[in-house]
């Protein structure tokens, strides 16, 4: 057998915030990583996305960081990388669960012979997995874990590296104000990630211009706004589908969304019988929608579309399939900077997080 799927982690169930440890010890390299988060809601009404219980993930080796993004940037990366959303299952209602599905992923592709993580070549790896329990869902406990590794098995396969992920910056923005950050130059980027998520507003109202150059301006590689980015370069993003469960209700609900661009949403009841109510919804943007349902509605499925997940933006590098047509930063550039614009809709509080897509090599 060529591959298999072994577990790391049994499912364990949580009351009290906790950072599960898991030893990377096995010989095998490993494809992808799979984390299943699961809530259990307590009540109707929900106060953030699921996802927000998972607040950190990372691998180490010791001081080294070879991965650090929390369970929001994680499953966005997750999504752009597989070109849509897991088979999740969002039942945001009283005593039902929340299950997110997200990929750790070390290759281009599950199974990618190239580029897979070995745990043989560092000391003492490990996963950490950091629960806020109740942060997401409807005040959720107890939150659960589960962790699988995609192995390589018979196959003997010659990695040359992996693809690792960190956040370099979590910043609050200023209306109209530069955010100047000097990028590292130490492994090829594959993407550059930008996130901003405000409930209520989509991401593009707070990001203006985004604009990066070489050596003080010697080469910018583009300054544009991150819609043009969106619309051009960046054009590789999914249309991301989604079907989440809620208690319906006369007064407004919040419900909590993936999607945080271009939001638009079906609803139906999700009852044995037919009932009267209709559904309303305004201020789709930003992972958040409310939605007004007429008298008589009782629970309801929304079939939610749209684009951006949990705020974030992919800005690629190359043909991402090959790993020679990626940004080099370390081949004769001195400095990078990343230089972001607030947009005009800021009101003071607003933050941005900046997270980088490496390859970094073993050799």
């Amino acid at each position: 057998m060529n591959y298999r799927l072994s577990t790391l982690l049994p499912k364990a169930a949580h009351s009290s915030d906790i950072t599960e440890v898991v030893d990377l010890d096995m010989a095998d390299p490993i494809s992808q990583i799979i984390i299943e988060l699961d809530v259990t809601n307590v009540g109707d009404v929900a106060s953030a996305h699921a996802i927000a219980s998972l607040a950190k993930i990372e691998i180490v080796d010791g001081s080294d960081v070879l991965f650090s993004l929390s369970g929001y940037e994680a499953e966005a990366v997750d999504i752009y990388h597989n070109h849509g959303i897991r088979s999740n299952w969002n039942a945001y209602l009283s005593g039902l669960g929340v299950t997110r599905f997200l990929g750790i992923n070390f290759g281009r592709h599950l199974w990618d012979p190239l580029l897979a993580f070995d745990p043989t070549k560092f000391r003492n790896p490990q996963l950490k997995l950091t629960l806020e329990i109740g942060a997401g869902g409807n005040a959720s406990t107890p939150n659960s874990l589960q962790v699988w590794a995609a192995l390589f098995d018979q196959k003997d396969i010659s990695p040359v590296g992996f693809l690792s992920h960190k956040e370099i910056k979590d910043y609050v923005m200023t209306q109209s104000g530069h955010e100047y950050t000097d990028l590292p130059t130490d492994y090829t980027y594959r993407k550059l990630l930008i996130r901003n998520l405000e409930a209520g507003k989509e991401p593009c109202q707070n990001i203006g211009i985004v604009k990066l150059s070489e050596d003080q301006d010697k080469r910018v590689v583009f300054d544009h706004t991150i819609v043009d980015l969106l619309r051009t370069i960046a054009i590789d993003h999914p249309l991301l589908v989604e079907q989440i469960m809620f208690a319906a209700g006369t007064d407004a609900r919040n419900v909590f969304t993936t999607v945080t661009e271009r939001a638009t949403a079906t609803f139906a009841d999700w009852a044995a019988a037919v009932v009267t109510g209709a559904y309303a919804s305004y201020g789709s943007a930003g992972g958040r929608m409310s939605v007004v349902c007429g008298t008589g509605a009782t629970n309801a499925v929304a079939i939610v579309t749209g684009y951006i997940p949990h705020g974030v933006f992919q800005i690629p590098f190359g043909d991402q399939n090959d790993p020679d047509d990626w940004y080099k930063v370390g081949e004769g550039i001195g400095s990078l900077k990343l230089d972001i614009t607030g947009g005009p809709d800021l009101t003071g509080d607003e933050t941005c997080q900046i997270f980088l897509q490496q390859l970094r090599p073993y050799a």
